[in-house]
């Protein structure tokens, strides 16, 4: 097995974005000759005008500096241009394995979703339940797998890779005891969270 950096990316796009845009397949294509193998993209079931892009990329280069096969064009530059408000939001998720989060990925509904630890997070007294968070999730139905990682960019944000059938087999797990076991536990050591569902293209290269 081959470590990766698991790049997730948020885009704000203006309304009516393709995923066929060219600017958008040429950040792609640009990827796939960095040496990435495998990335999905897909929208914000309910922000359609909010982009996940998710690239994983070989362990072996650093994706922040990557620029690109043109020397005449700048990765990073042309990844702010397609964003609206050109500013792109990355989080850089390394994984020992592209297996790992693969299972949420290619699921009917990937949920994105992570929790930021505060400054007095006590981390050796929550290191449990930020893995059982995730592992919990297995004893529920329509839970297709995944994975978490903490980040590189900051690594106060633990972030998630579930894969659901729908979105109401998650909302009926929120309403268990074993789900706010865990979450009850970790919030109070965390600032702030997100979650984002999105059906994610697969490309393979």
């Amino acid at each position: 097995m081959s470590h990766i950096i698991s790049e997730i990316v948020k885009l704000t796009v203006e309304p009516g974005f393709s995923l066929d845009s060219p600017a958008f397949m040429k950040l792609r294509k640009s990827a796939v000759q960095g040496g990435v193998k495998e990335q999905y993209y897909g929208f914000d079931t309910k922000v359609p005008t909010t982009l996940f892009w998710v690239i994983q990329w070989p362990g072996d280069i650093n994706p922040a500096e990557y620029k690109g096969s043109d020397p005449s064009e700048n990765f990073r530059e042309s990844l702010k241009a397609l964003d609206a408000k050109s500013e792109p939001i990355s989080h850089y998720l390394p994984f020992d394995s592209a297996e790992k989060p693969r299972p949420a990925l290619t699921a009917p509904l990937c949920q994105l979703c992570a929790l930021h630890l505060g400054p007095s997070a006590k981390r050796e007294e929550i290191a449990d339940s930020l893995h059982k968070t995730f592992t919990d999730c297995y004893y529920t139905k329509g839970f297709t797998g995944g994975y978490w990682s903490t980040a590189t960019d900051d690594d106060n944000w633990c972030v998630y890779y579930l894969g659901w059938e729908t979105e109401e087999f998650h909302d009926e797990y929120a309403k268990t005891d074993l789900y706010a076991l865990e979450i009850n536990n970790l919030v109070p050591h965390t600032d702030s969270s997100f979650t984002h569902y999105i059906v994610a293209t697969q490309e393979l290269n």
